[in-house]
C-alpha cells in the first residue's frame, strides 16, 4: 500500500540528482550532501512503515486494537519523515532547482500519509469506545446522542 510513496521518493532523488547535475557544481555538492542522507532516512522509514502495517483481518478485539495502535505509530513516524522531506524541499527548491513535479509528489505523499494516519489513530479510539460499550452490556444503540442521529451498529467487537 505504501510502496508507491517509497518509489516516488526514490524517483525524486534520481530526478534531483539529474537536475542538480546540470546546475552549478557548488549547488550540486550542497544539495547532494544535504538531500542524500535525508532521502536515505526517509526510504528506511517507509520500509519500516510498510513492514509494520498489519495485514489481514484480526481474529480478536485485542488484536484489532494492537494492529490499529501499531499502524497509528508507524504512520506517525512516516508522517514526520514526509514533513522533514517536504520542509527541506520547500526551503531548497529554488537553490537546488527542484522540478515542480517532485514538490507535487511530496505534497501528495504528505496529504495521503496524514489521511491514513488520521484514520488509523481514530480507529484506536473507536475500538476503545466499542470495547467500553461491550463491557457495559452493549448500551442502547437507539438512544439519541447529543447532536447525532441514532445508529445501529450490527458489528460486534470480535468481528473486527
Amino acid at each position: 500500500m505504501y510502496r508507491p510513496y517509497a518509489m516516488k521518493t526514490a524517483l525524486a532523488a534520481l530526478a534531483l540528482t539529474a537536475v542538480v547535475a546540470g546546475g552549478e557544481v557548488r549547488a550540486n555538492e550542497i544539495c547532494q550532501a544535504e538531500f542524500q542522507p535525508l532521502i536515505t532516512a526517509h526510504q528506511e522509514v517507509m520500509k519500516q512503515t510498510q513492514a509494520a502495517i498489519p495485514r489481514g483481518r484480526p481474529s480478536s478485539f485485542e488484536q484489532a486494537k494492537a494492529n490499529a495502535q501499531r499502524a497509528c505509530a508507524a504512520l506517525t513516524t512516516a508522517q514526520a519523515s514526509f514533513r522533514r522531506l517536504q520542509q527541506w524541499m520547500t526551503t531548497n527548491a529554488e537553490f537546488c532547482r527542484l522540478p515542480e513535479q517532485i514538490m507535487n509528489d511530496v505534497n501528495t505523499g504528505v496529504a495521503n500519509i496524514t489521511r491514513n494516519r488520521t484514520q488509523a489513530c481514530n480507529g484506536v479510539a473507536q475500538l476503545e469506545r466499542q470495547r467500553r460499550q461491550a463491557e457495559a452490556g452493549g448500551g442502547n444503540p437507539f438512544a439519541p446522542n447529543a447532536g447525532r442521529r441514532p445508529q445501529l451498529d450490527l458489528r460486534t467487537p470480535g468481528a473486527l
